[in-house]
């Protein structure tokens, strides 16, 4: 089905541009593409239908091209699930997760929400801010020491038109206070004058009230962890570090339908990531301090639990702040703080993260396992992927993914992995061994590729042409001047299809497998199970715009002269469908 496709045959957006419609039914035995049936590679050049469509997905650059990425929205964009809604991806379930219930762990708490008492002190508790009246101590596992701050008393405190929901009250938890002192002890580092502190102290306090973190915690797994599934469905708000805690919480609250939140939220979103990135696993504090004592460096980080969930909490704050933060944030996450994530994940070998026989002995082994490798996948992607949006080299080598391929999604989304009956150990396969064989016109077996799987390779291969455009360039220009004249065909496909040359034909066998290997999944994935499978679904998006850098004779020219990083690589490459003839 192409885009703006009305369903119809020939569709609407084929007869508005006089272009011969190939509309065929997804879902119907006699319109899937059976795979390994592309043996030419030119049956792999762009349509009359694929050229519209890469039109249409380049109008508006990245944001055109990402509009059904399910992303967390900016602040020109259409929030929360209102978006998805529109898109008809669902609403969020308040029960998604056991720690979304208000009645979770309530144990910890002896309350009684009838009682005046009770009300009195969990307003006062929701009122208190170490920037206004000094520390309040926290017992248990949250408490984050002898902590003491200045008294700053605001003469009006502000509510910023939020109001509770008797719905969803709930005694405040530990947590929840935990990390409001923690996030303000972060930002009282940083030199501000009173009127800040007091703002940052309000806004922590209403923001980060139990019901809303609990609120937050769903609107993260409904709506981000279907594109981005590192974290296991045990996740649970009472014993996951404060720092991955604060991660998912900012990330869910970009995603929520009140504009309040989502501003309150976005004015507090760089100190989150202060206080995450201030964590032990990312300070040069810590590795200075055991250099000059003498201990070993991270000698048993590679299984340090603690340390690589804190590492995750780095990885989606980052996505949060290049999605959702100002472009000051955006450019300083992908600049540095994306630097900091390669640099400690070398150090914990993620790239090397594979199920070994060990790993069958306890189903925690393998679920911690299974969550290095699809972090290690989503942190290749991102690399990739600024290379994509913004021109911006990788700093991976393909050596470095030597990272199994992620379990079945049904597996991982699974309580208890073990137990399920299509339980399998291993993929017993590298992405990197993936990718060479999708490049190897020799090899014949077939692969067992997941819409994730593919998502991933096609962002590997994205790179790889441009990696390589000093070498690809000067092929497609001698092919044109070689290429004699024939009798014209068709017309849009001869003019763009792949030139035969031995430096291309690893990447023409990559993207005619990739493309045979796609229809093929989605001729077979219900349409009920695609729609909730986050951006992954849109990876044809990617293989368009990889076809359009290896069929175009001016992309050498538009590529090479681009800065370092581009502001909107998408948007620039417009230039090279200007030959078209036709709106869009």
């Amino acid at each position: 089905m192409k885009l703006r496709c009305d369903g119809q045959s020939p569709c609407g957006s084929c007869l508005k541009r006089n272009l011969a419609c190939n509309n065929q039914r997804t879902g119907t035995g006699n319109s899937s593409p059976k795979e390994g049936s592309l043996t030419n590679h030119e049956t792999c050049s762009p349509s009359s239908s694929d050229r519209g469509s890469i039109k249409f997905l380049l109008n508006g650059g990245q944001e055109s091209f990402t509009e059904g990425f399910r992303l967390p929205p900016r602040s020109n964009q259409i929030h929360g699930l209102d978006n998805h809604k529109r898109l008809g991806l669902g609403e969020v379930s308040k029960n998604h997760l056991e720690c979304a219930r208000p009645d979770f762990g309530s144990g910890f708490t002896n309350s009684d929400p009838a009682t005046p008492q009770f009300f009195q002190e969990t307003f006062l508790d929701l009122s208190y801010s170490p920037f206004l009246y000094g520390r309040k101590p926290v017992d248990g596992p949250y408490d984050t020491g002898q902590l003491d701050y200045p008294t700053v008393v605001p003469e009006h405190p502000p509510t910023f038109g939020l109001h509770a929901d008797p719905s969803i009250f709930e005694p405040e938890r530990p947590f929840a206070l935990a990390l409001i002192q923690s996030i303000s002890a972060t930002a009282w580092q940083v030199l501000l004058d009173v009127k800040a502190q007091q703002e940052i102290s309000a806004n922590l306090n209403v923001l980060l009230t139990t019901a809303r973190i609990r609120k937050f915690i769903s609107l993260y797994f409904e709506c981000w962890h279907p594109s981005s599934s590192i974290l296991h469905v045990s996740f649970d708000p009472e014993t996951v570090p404060l720092t991955l805690l604060a991660a998912v919480i900012f990330m869910g609250a970009m995603y929520s339908n009140d504009e309040t939140e989502v501003s309150i939220a976005k004015k507090v979103l760089d100190f989150a990531e202060l206080f995450i990135y201030s964590s032990e696993v990312f300070s040069t504090d810590t590795e200075i301090g055991m250099a000059f004592s003498g201990v070993e460096s991270y000698k048993d980080e590679n299984t340090d639990w603690i340390n690589f969930q804190n590492y995750q909490a780095g990885l989606i704050i980052l996505l949060t702040q290049y999605w959702a933060g100002s472009r000051v944030s955006r450019n300083r996450v992908r600049d540095g703080r994306f630097g900091e994530l390669v640099k400690v994940g070398r150090r914990m070998e993620l790239g090397k993260s594979r199920h070994l026989p060990e790993d069958q002995a306890l189903e925690v082994l393998w679920i911690q396992k299974e969550c290095r490798i699809r972090t290690a996948c989503v942190v290749i992607s991102i690399d990739c992927a600024f290379y994509f949006f913004q021109n911006l080299p990788c700093r991976l080598t393909q050596s470095e993914m030597q990272c199994d391929l992620p379990s079945d999604k049904s597996l991982f989304f699974s309580r208890h992995p073990f137990a399920e009956p299509n339980f399998r150990f291993s993929r017993d396969i590298t992405l990197t061994k993936a990718f060479e064989n999708l490049m190897d016109e020799s090899y014949t077996k077939h692969m067992d590729l997941t819409v994730l799987d593919m998502f991933m390779l096609i962002h590997l291969l994205n790179s790889y042409i441009n990696t390589h455009m000093p070498i690809l360039g000067p092929v497609i220009r001698m092919s044109r001047i070689k290429q004699p004249i024939q009798p014209a065909r068709d017309s849009l496909q001869e003019a763009y299809s792949i030139p035969d040359d031995p430096t291309l034909i690893p990447v023409k066998t990559a993207l005619s497998r990739w493309h045979d290997h796609w229809f093929v999944l989605r001729n077979r994935i219900p349409s009920e199970e695609w729609a909730a499978l986050g951006f992954y679904k849109n990876s044809y998006h990617f293989w368009l715009v990889s076809q359009l850098l290896i069929t175009n004779e001016n992309v050498v020219d538009v590529v090479m002269q681009m800065e370092v990083p581009c502001e909107d690589k998408l948007d620039k490459l417009k230039v090279l469908l200007l030959d078209d003839q036709g709106d869009v």
